[in-house]
């Protein structure tokens, strides 16, 4: 059934295609009775699009008008009784999910006559498909990233606790500049690492994340997770966190933002980072000092080997433990 009409709704694009030119075409959707509904075509761009006519009344949230990867949603008044509320596809080559979004949101309206609920279930469809888009695309990060930029943000939620200077604390964070360690302020600075096994073999990624000759004091953070489903403890939630100790101040929330961004997190796609919780399980930190089993630039003996990447057994380093606190004296 669900294959027939995204057949059906793909040939009428065709024909618009065909027949626009220009201008702006449309074509009724009858198998949804109770509501004036529309699968056009804007000639001059080819963008495909849903609409549907709303009664003035209803109010449109902002909420409803979420631009999200591929989509535009916009509400335009069309006269005094009427409003345009139109999904818009902005990338061509998302055409096959978009025709099954769409298809999706015809199948939920076709007993649906008033325009408050049909806004309240598009949204809710709106919700659920635009984290379909972004997986299609690759535009969310992988459960590995996701995992360890909870733990980073574990840490910077730790200074900020532990400091009156929250501009420091907000600049001491580097990953999101891809710096060989995650956090840097003056001359000390501590890698973060994030691992779902109690005992893991830690992944350096290249001989200058763990070279301590480059610092005062270096320090491996280890934080130790388990991963469950739902929304507590997520990363959207230590995301709000984070936000919520800065908010007094709307540059350093920018600052904030900014850095996600870059991590490749942007503010509209937060919310899709909310269905794996992170318990965490124990925080450990090691002083990196000489003894400390690390690789260094300096002990390679050969300029032409370079980006070495090496696995640390952790259970052998216990003895270069130190407490935690000791490690926020020192950053902060």
């Amino acid at each position: 059934m669900i294959r027939r009409k995204m057949t059906d709704i793909k040939q009428i694009w065709t024909d618009q295609e065909s027949t626009s030119g220009k201008n702006v075409v449309k074509k009724r959707i009858d198998s949804i009775p109770g509501l004036n509904c529309f699968i056009g075509l804007i000639g001059a761009t080819g963008a495909r699009m849903f609409q549907l006519e709303l009664d003035s009344a209803a109010p449109v949230h902002k909420n409803f008008l979420r631009k999200f990867r591929g989509v535009e949603i916009q509400a335009i008044p069309f006269s005094q009784s009427q409003t345009e509320y139109t999904i818009i596809l902005l990338e061509k080559e998302l055409t096959d999910i978009f025709t099954m979004f769409i298809e999706d949101i015809i199948e939920k309206l076709n007993t649906v006559s008033e325009s408050r609920q049909a806004l309240t279930l598009i949204n809710q469809r709106v919700n659920y498909w635009k984290k379909l888009f972004s997986r299609a695309t690759g535009e969310l990060l992988s459960a590995e990233k996701q995992r360890g930029l909870f733990g980073e943000l574990f840490f910077l939620r730790l200074l900020l606790h532990n400091t009156s200077n929250l501009k420091e604390a907000m600049q001491s964070w580097r990953g999101a500049e891809s710096a060989n360690q995650d956090f840097a302020r003056n001359r000390n600075a501590v890698e973060i690492k994030t691992s779902k096994a109690n005992n893991p073999s830690l992944h350096i990624s290249n001989e200058q994340q763990l070279d301590f000759t480059a610092w005062d004091h270096l320090f491996l953070g280890l934080i130790s997770v388990t991963e469950t489903t739902g929304n507590q403890n997520s990363l959207a939630g230590i995301i709000e966190e984070v936000k919520d100790l800065v908010n007094h101040d709307t540059e350093l929330i920018r600052d904030f933002e900014t850095r996600l961004e870059r991590v490749g997190i942007s503010t509209d796609m937060i919310e899709n980072y909310g269905e794996i919780s992170y318990s965490v399980n124990s925080r450990r930190f090691f002083v990196i000092q000489d003894g400390f089993p690390v690789i260094l630039k300096g002990n390679l003996h050969n300029e032409a080997i370079y980006n070495v990447k090496y696995q640390i057994d952790i259970s052998s380093c216990n003895s270069f433990e130190v407490p935690e606190e000791d490690v926020l004296k020192t950053i902060i």
